[in-house]
């Protein structure tokens, strides 16, 4: 919310309180210009400073002016602008005079709040603005005070900052949160004014900061002690020459053990600043020793941004103190850079690095080696990396790197050293080329920043020794792929022919003699680019893998019937099972290979679809597990991922050619039946769980194709394309969605994310992308996501950026079916939750269930968030069908509350997203339910419907947590 509107909203809710007071602050005669303006405007000092067209300078000084007319009534006026600014509809009698009573005035104001249990400005949503408003005020009229001879007339200062202290003592919340916020920005005032040294003034602050801080800063409100710990910081860093003494620092990081984390995060942020100021760093340094430990912990806590504060204040304490950790302690914190959240992992590797300094660029490299290879984890190399970017230029030495792969280095770099230093240079470049930060690291601002000329400068140092680099490190395949990734990031237009070739000849010599399913895939990807600047070589390589293919099915196919129609002796029979291994080892190599190239060229001009096909159907119908051909289990996948790659390719083409009618009726006939004979397939292997692997790999194939042949199709001017679009059967749907609601929310969402489960949960996100594409392109109705979107809450770690995804995608597409998929959302689980509690609405209310699906519905409140103008109707839809669900409950008995009235309470957290210009609609809607005035009425039953009205009569929506003690 903008300063303005807020600043507006705090003023019209100050107006509405005072129009609904049962006083008016009103005299009978105004004392001169600012009684005159507050008469002809009918309203109070505190409307005025609210007013943001009003300066508070100018107000300062007529208040100033006022008090040298009248002090008592200047006195009142500003005692008035506290209460009221407390929230309390109290009028300050006219007749008031000194000597003033401060506690009566507090005891009386006490009586007269509205909403006692939940209002009060401070805990609104505009306390930021207010506090503006209202602190600024009170330190405006200090200094327009200050240099008149009001300042010291011993009346003044001790009746405005007494009522204040008086305040800030009271048991009830309002006055004393209040009176602790304007009396600490007067302190602050105080300390900037001229008048500094003056000793009555010092022992005036110090008396404030004994009543106001001391005792408030260990209050039992969070945001009062967050008040007291925030002004500290700034009296420390601004005046550290002034009242305070350097040890008063102790309070900040007695506030390191505080409940509340935002008291926590800014004692932090202020000792981060006090510990690189001159005069405060040795009191910091001293406290930090006694304290060290609590740093420590703070730093594996899970609060990151805590985390990284705590992480920056050691790393500052052990650049101005060596001894401050052992190296058991720095090596802990140093294992931060594998952490998930990117800004602790940076700052631990600013930690790192402020422990090397010193050492030259090839004894931080090797450091860093063995650093990585004592405490992380292969695929931790991409978060190491990450860490140290933008923080570190060793990450980005790749000179330095190649220098070390090439040349003998003293001592010898390891074989696992070798391999971990090819992985870094291989993220670093990445990293710099494209800007992306790896998988599962998640940051505040997701910003994508390549490095300036870092394509040029990777060319540059890689081009001549990348093949020197791939043949010494051709052994072990990790370091294979690693470096073939390479070329897709650099200028092969820099590259001399001969650099080409030479990697070509290479790859192809690699291709074929290489098993590995992520080498081969590499490889592929990569002769695509190098495809740009040497074609001859790639049609080669195309060619002869599928020839080796075909060699290698026909002799595999062969062999199986000289086994089963062989009648010779057992010896030769165990002879013919081995030579069939031998035959199916090498039907999946070549097979392997063709599924890698197919994956990036098209190969349909080879006719493998047809055989491919003819394969899996024939599986499919003899599942039995009789048939003699049978496929081995990698190869059924294998042909799976041709078959999925050969009907992407011939739809890419049709699309091509959609001006072609002729070339089109025959390819896209032929693709048809191809695209019905895969479905038949994938459908049997979703439906048979016996192996789970392939059910999943067909889920995934399947998903994609209802969206690449969705009713996109019918634009095409071809009517054969045309005739390619697929819309999805309920029976399809029903087996996408059961698949998918049995892989995914069978486990604990916290078992889930635990490291261990890492793949497993990348497959359980890939399943869910899958389902939420096809509610995203329209190819499933949203309204049957409501069984992915009630675990929205549940499940939020682990999916909750998918489900976030798609149901931004839902409301795009028609808002007004979102509300009701939303609605439909909460059902499903009500409805669970009754039927757990035999339909008793008091247990339901009661129950742990039922906080969670607050807290589900207080998240798919959110998703509307982001335009409420244009979600309008989705919201109403949603409000409105949740009251009719309710008032199809009433029962017979006229005494009885609807038995589903508490499902209010589950839309109530719908009603912040409701315009203003609707609540009057929703309102009228919800008279339908009548709450009768029968002595027999129990009035703890119709309670939702009395909150959910309420709710809708408020302008700002209150929370609990903030309710005011007495």
């Amino acid at each position: 919310m903008s300063d303005s509107s807020s600043d507006s909203e705090v003023a019209v809710e100050m107006e509405e309180n005072r129009s609904q007071s049962h006083e008016d602050f009103q005299d009978d005669q105004p004392m001169g210009a600012m009684r005159a303006e507050q008469s002809e405007m009918g309203r109070t000092l505190l409307q005025l400073v609210l007013d943001k067209n009003q300066k508070h300078e100018n107000l300062a000084c007529l208040w100033v002016n006022e008090y040298m007319l009248d002090s008592t009534a200047a006195l009142v006026s500003f005692f008035q602008f506290v209460v009221e600014a407390s929230g309390s509809h109290y009028t300050i009698p006219k007749d008031t005079h000194m000597p003033f009573a401060y506690r009566d005035l507090v005891i009386a104001a006490t009586v007269q709040f509205r909403n006692v249990s939940l209002y009060y400005p401070m805990i609104r949503k505009t306390a930021a603005s207010f506090v503006k408003y209202v602190g600024g005020f009170g330190q405006s009229l200090l200094k327009a005070a200050d240099g008149t001879p009001i300042f010291f007339d011993n009346i003044f200062l001790k009746e405005i900052t007494g009522f204040v202290m008086t305040c800030s003592e009271s048991k009830v919340r309002p006055f004393r949160h209040t009176g602790t916020m304007i009396g600490l920005k007067m302190m602050t005032t105080l300390q900037e004014l001229s008048t500094l040294n003056s000793g009555l003034l010092q022992n005036l602050w110090l008396s404030m900061f004994q009543v106001i801080f001391v005792n408030r800063c260990i209050d039992v409100v969070d945001d009062i002690r967050l008040l007291c710990l925030s002004e500290l910081g700034l009296w420390l860093e601004k005046y550290p020459d002034s009242f305070l003494r350097p040890d008063h620092a102790r309070y900040l990081f007695e506030g390191l053990q505080d409940t509340s984390s935002k008291v926590r995060e800014s004692c932090l942020q202020n000792i981060l600043k006090l510990s690189r100021n001159e005069i405060l760093r040795p009191v910091c340094l001293e406290q930090g020793k006694k304290l060290k430990r609590l740093l420590m912990n703070i730093c594996v806590q899970p609060e990151n941004e805590l985390c990284e504060l705590a992480l920056n204040i050691l790393t500052d304490f052990c650049g101005s103190s060596s001894g401050f950790l052992e190296e058991e302690e720095c090596r802990l914190l140093e294992q931060l850079m594998f952490a998930a959240n990117r800004g602790l992992a940076q700052a631990a590797a600013s930690f790192s690095n402020q422990r090397r300094k010193g050492a030259t660029d090839s004894e931080n490299l090797r450091s860093l080696l063995e650093f990585f290879n004592e405490n992380g984890q292969y695929e931790h190399t991409a978060y190491l990396v990450d860490a140290l970017f933008g923080t570190c230029d060793l990450i980005v030495d790749w000179r330095l790197m190649v220098q070390m792969l090439l040349e003998e280095q003293r001592p010898q770099l390891s074989k696992k050293e070798s391999s971990t230093l090819i992985e870094i240079l291989y993220r670093g470049v990445k990293q710099a080329i494209t800007g992306e930060i790896p998988p599962g690291r998640y940051t505040k601002n997701l910003v994508r920043r390549p490095t300036a000329g870092s394509v040029g400068l990777a060319t540059e140092i890689l081009a001549p020794v990348l093949s020197k680099l791939i043949e010494k490190y051709s052994t072990d395949s990790e370091n294979v792929k690693n470096l073939l990734e390479l070329p897709q990031m650099l200028d092969l237009r820099s590259w001399s022919k001969y650099q080409v070739v030479q990697l070509l000849e290479q790859i192809k010599e690699i291709l074929f003699t290489t098993t590995g399913n992520p080498v081969l895939r590499m490889g592929a990807r990569t002769l695509v680019h190098l495809s740009l600047v040497e074609a001859s070589i790639i049609s080669e390589i195309l060619s002869n893998a599928v020839t080796n293919y075909k060699i290698a099915f026909r002799t595999w196919q062969e062999s199986y019937g000289a086994l089963y129609g062989s009648s010779g002796s057992s010896s030769s029979t165990s002879s013919s099972v081995k030579s069939q291994k031998v035959r199916q080892s090498r039907l999946l190599e070549t097979l392997r290979l063709v599924s890698a190239l197919y994956g990036q060229f098209d190969l349909s001009g080879y006719h493998l679809t047809e055989s491919v096909l003819a394969s899996l159907k024939r599986v499919v119908r003899e599942s039995d597990g009789s048939q003699r051909d049978a496929l081995p289990l990698e190869g059924r996948s294998l042909y799976m991922e041709v078959c999925y790659f050969s009907l992407s390719w011939d739809l890419k083409r049709a699309r091509k050619h959609e001006d072609d009618e002729l070339y089109l009726v025959e390819l896209c006939a032929a693709l048809k039946k191809h695209f019905e004979d895969f479905l038949f397939v994938t459908r049997d292997l979703i439906r048979d769980m016996r192996n789970v692997f392939l059910a999943y790999e067909s889920y995934n194939y399947l998903c994609d194709l209802f969206v690449l042949f969705g009713e996109q199709l019918v634009l095409s001017p071809s009517p054969s394309v045309n005739g390619l679009t697929y819309k999805p059967t309920i029976e399809d749907i029903r087996l996408v969605e059961t698949f998918m609601m049995a892989y995914i929310f069978r486990d604990n969402p916290s078992e889930i994310v635990k490291e261990c489960n890492f793949d497993e949960l990348q497959k359980k996100r890939r399943v869910l992308s899958g389902y939420c594409k096809l509610v995203a392109f329209n190819v499933v109705p949203s309204m049957r996501a409501s069984v992915v979107f009630q675990h929205y809450d549940k499940f939020f770690e682990p999916f909750g950026d998918i489900m976030r995804a798609a149901m931004e995608r839902a409301v795009d597409i028609n808002c007004v079916n979102y509300g009701m998929t939303v609605l439909h959302s909460l059902l499903l689980y009500y409805r669970r939750i009754m039927a757990n509690y035999k339909d008793d609405p008091e247990r339901v209310v009661d129950s742990d269930e039922f906080t969670h699906l607050l807290s589900l519905a207080r998240r798919l409140a959110e998703t509307f968030n982001p335009s409420l103008v244009e979600n309008r109707r989705g919201v109403l839809t949603l409000h409105r069908a949740g009251i009719m669900f309710v008032l199809e409950s009433v029962p017979s008995d006229p005494t009885s509350a609807p038995k589903n009235l508490i499902f209010l309470r589950v839309i109530q957290e719908f009603v912040p997203q409701i315009l203003v210009q609707d609540k009057q609609n929703i309102r009228e809607f919800l008279d339908g339910i009548e709450e009768p005035s029968l002595p027999s009425c129990r009035r703890e039953m119709w309670q939702p419907l009395e909150e959910y009205r309420s709710a809708l009569n408020q302008k700002v929506r209150a929370r609990k947590s903030d309710a005011m003690e007495i």
